[in-house]
């Protein structure tokens, strides 16, 4: 999944929060979701630092709820917020 803008990375966001909601996996759902609600109300270097946060953790601690697909999708994304953050 290639991400083409803040817009995109936040809908994102709140499509993994809303799966691992389903899935029962209420911390990281959070930790996605308050990364979300970020995105018009801080700089974007704040927004793209706290997204990797939370997609780093999620990719840490998500313990196989997370199917290999999506699993690759996050991490496809990760890779983009940080290659965005770094160029910031």
């Amino acid at each position: 999944m290639e991400l083409s803008s803040n817009r995109e990375l936040y809908e994102y966001l709140v499509l993994v929060a809303s799966q691992l909601w389903s899935r029962g996996v209420e911390a990281l759902s959070k930790d996605l979701a308050v990364a979300a609600r970020t995105a018009g109300a801080v700089p974007a270097a704040e927004f793209l630092g706290g997204s990797r946060i939370a997609l780093r953790r999620v990719l840490a601690e998500e313990n196989g709820i997370l199917s290999p697909q999506d699993r690759a999708e996050l991490q496809e994304v990760l890779i983009q917020v940080e290659m965005a953050f770094d160029w910031r």
